[in-house]
């Protein structure tokens, strides 16, 4: 089921195989940290991708087994590092390109604005009856 739907997906895009590792593999990585959006959201993309591409190949190893034919350890490897590559670049370079927060500290006013901070009187009016509060600027 597993290679039929690789066959079918190759079929319906017209990409190569190993283009569908690299588009597959950012996409899955893409998913888990749009959900995962805290500080540690790319390491888990990135244990998330590399289960995934570990299953795919054991998955193909297994395919390789029933049609009696022989294993090739290194395409399995290929596909491993093309299917990893992006994953880890995103990974790396995702924390360098957030906006960096800064660390601003409260500042008294100063220059004008300092005059109209402190230049507000609270004048509360003694009129009988009153009890109107009235800025003065």
């Amino acid at each position: 089921m597993f290679h039929a739907a690789k066959i079918w997906l190759v079929d319906l895009t017209g990409v190569s195989r190993d283009a569908l590792h690299i588009y597959v593999a950012i996409a899955l990585f893409l998913c888990v940290r749009m959900m995962w959006r805290g500080p540690w959201g790319s390491v888990a993309a990135v244990v998330v991708v590399v289960a995934a591409a570990l299953t795919g190949e054991w998955l193909d190893h297994q395919m390789e087994l029933l049609q009696g034919g022989a294993c090739n350890p290194a395409e399995h490897w290929h596909d491993l590092r093309n299917t990893m590559a992006a994953p880890l670049v995103l990974a790396l370079a995702l924390p360098w390109l957030r906006p960096r927060r800064s660390k601003a500290v409260p500042v008294e006013p100063s220059g004008d604005d300092a005059e109209r901070y402190n230049d507000v009187d609270i004048v509360a009016e003694t009129a009988p009856g009153s009890r109107s509060i009235e800025a003065r600027v």
